[in-house]
């Protein structure tokens, strides 16, 4: 991905599945549509088939999200064991160590300070963060 990242700019919209989640769920309600006006045992296998195909999807997108937030958890603690923080990372929140991922090490004390201290949530870290890393591997 070309250009700086910022808090602007920063969330990922994969359009790709966006594009192909909508698409099936047109079709998933076509068909059901069509199953409802003409009853067959075709027509309800087709049904079952767009909903197996629509719930595949779904749980796809949300498997590769856990596994992205399983390794931005392991990213951060390794950062965090590296700047001797390591005792933080059992009381900041998931949401707050993905958010944390955005602040440079110099700023990242600091901010795991206010976090845990102000219960920030993690949109108000990603817009306290002031030298923004950005992560462009996200799918």
């Amino acid at each position: 991905m070309a250009g700086e990242q910022t808090y602007a700019n920063h969330r990922h919209r994969p359009i790709a599945w966006s594009l192909t989640w909508l698409v099936s769920v047109i079709v998933l309600v076509a068909l059901a549509w069509n199953a409802y006006r003409a009853p067959s045992a075709e027509a309800i296998w087709l049904v079952v088939l767009a909903l197996v195909v629509v719930t595949t999807l779904s749980l796809l997108r949300t498997f590769a999200l856990t596994l992205q937030n399983r390794i931005i958890r392991l990213e951060m603690q390794v950062r965090l064991t590296r700047l001797g923080r390591e005792r933080d990372i059992a009381r900041l929140t998931m949401g707050q160590l993905i958010a944390l991922r955005f602040a440079s090490d110099a700023e990242l004390p600091a901010l795991i300070d206010r976090a845990i201290t102000e219960r920030l949530a993690p949109d108000q870290i990603k817009r306290a963060v002031t030298d923004w890393q950005g992560d462009f591997l996200r799918t």
